[in-house]
């Protein structure tokens, strides 16, 4: 059986960006928010490396147009999804990725990768599709490195970050219910 391809054109801005990331801004409160920022060519080829690895839908990077304004990537031909619910949580647990119960103004998952922690979002109907196999995948999204200083503030990424790199590790998913495996009547 033959496998088709599709092929990914990203396109190069007039701002010079080449795609978008996930960044944090802190609001006036104090508490922070992920925004959608440029990214530079650097960033979307981490990006797409980073997915692939993790377990994302399988992405080869063919290079760049021969005019310089075009990143080019092949991916399986995928199918739509059947649940998006369903299939972004499924589509979001291949890679690891384990949501956080803090706020930052969309929602985000976390994962491990690299060695450092990310969050991922914009897992929209057009992000999720389904493998040949049937199978939910990631063929886009929007990731960020998460910076020190966030991570510093807000205990439950914390803990989403500990969870995610214990199931990269271990390959176990740890409960976020500080009371899981505990009776009632044991209290």
């Amino acid at each position: 059986m033959e496998r088709r391809v599709v092929y990914k054109l990203f396109d190069l801005r007039e701002t010079g960006a080449l795609g978008k990331k996930l960044a944090f801004e802190s609001t006036a409160d104090g508490s922070w928010m992920t925004v959608p920022c440029d990214a530079t060519l650097d960033d979307t080829l981490e990006k797409l490396c980073l997915l692939h690895e993790a377990g994302a839908c399988p992405t080869e990077i063919i290079g760049l147009a021969a005019t310089g304004d075009y990143l080019i990537a092949k991916q399986p031909l995928c199918q739509p999804f059947a649940n998006l619910e369903e299939d972004r949580r499924t589509a979001a647990e291949s890679i690891k990725a384990v949501m956080t119960s803090c706020f930052l103004g969309r929602e985000v998952r976390v994962f491990w990768a690299d060695g450092r922690a990310w969050c991922l979002g914009d897992l929209h109907q057009g992000n999720i599709m389904r493998e040949v196999d049937g199978t939910p995948t990631i063929i886009d999204a929007l990731i960020g490195a998460l910076p020190p200083n966030v991570i510093r503030s807000l205990a439950a990424l914390q803990t989403a970050i500990h969870r995610s790199r214990l199931w990269w590790e271990t390959g176990n998913l740890i409960s976020d219910d500080p009371f899981s495996g505990i009776a009632d009547d044991e209290l």
